[in-house]
């Protein structure tokens, strides 16, 4: 009976151990095989201590197991502890180079819209500035043509005045008549229109205005009219060199003007294509960043997944040696149960029995 009471320990000890815990491991001795094995040794009527060195050896056996099983969690630890911090450089990797790729992302763009409304306003002056210079110029030819208009009277009235004073050089001593002094004048006053100057009008009206008080011949009216032909003639050369004077200033204006304006229209021509470069470089620092921000943001992703991953892995390898070293714990309990029980059992047997005799 005590024999069977034995079994039944051993039984039910290790079918609770079943039925609660999975077999983790190596593979366990079968209960089949313990219960022959020490069914024999005691059948046998093998001493003790043959029986405790059985149990001893399998409790042996489940230490060297968690020892193995010891030896491969610490690996299994170590190699999580590894791959968890190597996850969590990557992600804060990932999130630095996005966060400076991020940075630099607004500084190009922010850079690239800047250059685009100075570009534009570039634009907007070089219109304005071709403009100014396209108006200078007309202002200019047409000061140039009106100028030109002028010299080309004032000379032509002045080869005129030359044949009008041969004309009255021609007579002999001032001696002329009235008819013949009228010629002359007309042909002065006619010389004036060219010239677009109406004062000879007024000055010959004059002269003329006297005919009817002189006694005698026209000397006083020839003199009169030379000199205001010769006075004119010399009037027409100043203000032909005045003229060109004012034409060589207003050249000269104008020569600095347009210097400055095209200076500053090639200026603007030269940044407009600072600008344009500097919007193209933008341009890709901007799809260069972008792309950077979204490689980051893949690698921060792919990562946290691989990190959710590894650290249930983990867990899992933590619960699967918690497990079965508790396992290993109740295995060892019960076999110390039974060795307790194999104690009592040998202390108690009757000193005569026959081996594989009794009424076990």
């Amino acid at each position: 009976m005590k024999l069977i009471a034995l079994y039944l320990l051993l039984i039910i000890g290790y079918s609770q151990l079943l039925e609660k815990y999975q077999i983790i491991g190596n593979p366990k001795p079968s209960l089949v095989s313990i219960l022959t094995e020490l069914q024999t040794q005691i059948k046998s009527g093998g001493a003790q201590t043959t029986t405790i060195a059985f149990l001893d050896n399998l409790k042996s056996t489940i230490d060297e197991e968690q020892i193995r099983h010891d030896q491969l969690y610490t690996q299994q630890r170590n190699q999580c502890s590894l791959e968890l911090e190597l996850r969590k450089k990557d992600i804060k990797d990932a999130e630095q180079v996005g966060s400076r790729a991020n940075e630099q992302l607004e500084n190009c763009s922010t850079s690239n819209n800047k250059a685009r409304s100075e570009l534009d306003n570039n634009l907007e002056s070089q219109k304005t500035t071709d403009s100014d210079i396209k108006i200078l110029k007309g202002i200019r030819d047409e000061a140039a043509r009106l100028f030109s208009n002028k010299r080309r009277d004032h000379l032509d009235a002045l080869t005129s005045l030359q044949q009008v004073l041969l004309t009255l050089d021609g007579f002999t001593g001032g001696d002329c008549s009235l008819a013949e002094l009228g010629k002359v004048a007309m042909a002065f006053i006619q010389t004036a229109v060219i010239a677009k100057n109406d004062q000879p009008l007024v000055d010959i009206s004059e002269i003329f205005a006297q005919v009817a008080t002189e006694n005698g011949g026209y000397r006083e009216v020839y003199e009169k009219l030379k000199q205001l032909i010769v006075n004119f003639e010399q009037t027409l050369q100043k203000n032909l060199q005045d003229y060109q004077e004012v034409e060589d200033l207003q050249i000269q204006e104008y020569d600095d003007r347009n210097i400055h304006l095209v200076e500053y229209f090639n200026n603007l021509k030269r940044t407009e294509q600072q600008l344009r470069d500097h919007i193209t470089a933008m341009s890709m620092c901007i799809n260069q960043q972008t792309a950077i921000v979204d490689t980051a943001r893949g690698k921060k992703v792919r990562n946290l997944q691989m990190l959710d991953s590894v650290d249930r892995m983990c867990k899992d390898f933590l619960s699967e040696y918690e497990k079965a070293s508790q396992v290993r714990k109740d295995q060892i309990d019960l076999i110390n149960q039974v060795k307790q029980s194999v104690y009592d059992f040998y202390s108690q047997k009757p000193q005569a029995a026959c081996p594989g005799g009794g009424s076990e």
